[in-house]
């Protein structure tokens, strides 16, 4: 099993879509620089935990659907394999909305329904 702490592996900020919203802690950058390649290193049949609660206080949707849903809706796997390769864990129970919302994206999404084109990378 491979963790991924978005509190301390990515930031304790996480906000916007994407990268073009003038911020690295988007979702667009969360999964094309974490998520995807932590994904892609996974062995057959290993999980990944996503610790969501670690020094974050919040999440907004569109960071949520875009660094979750995201990979579904470019392509990268489909919501089957990607809801079996992670571990949603948080200690703190105000963090049921945010698993539950991260989980309810990724069920909502079609998958290969867009092209990924990146945005501008930030400043």
């Amino acid at each position: 099993m491979k963790t991924l702490n978005i509190g301390k592996d990515f930031s304790v900020d996480p906000i916007g879509r994407y990268r073009s919203d003038g911020d690295k802690r988007s979702g667009e950058a969360f999964r094309e620089d974490f998520l995807k390649p932590t994904l892609q290193s996974l062995a057959l049949n290993e999980i990944l935990e996503i610790i969501i609660d670690d020094g974050v206080e919040s999440y907004g949707s569109s960071f949520l659907s875009e660094g979750f849903a995201g990979m579904v809706k470019y392509g990268y796997i489909t919501k089957e394999e990607l809801l079996k390769k992670i571990e949603i864990k948080y200690t703190n129970e105000d963090f049921e909305f945010f698993k539950k919302k991260i989980l309810g994206y990724i069920a909502a999404a079609k998958y290969n329904s867009k092209v990924y084109v990146p945005t501008q990378p930030y400043v």
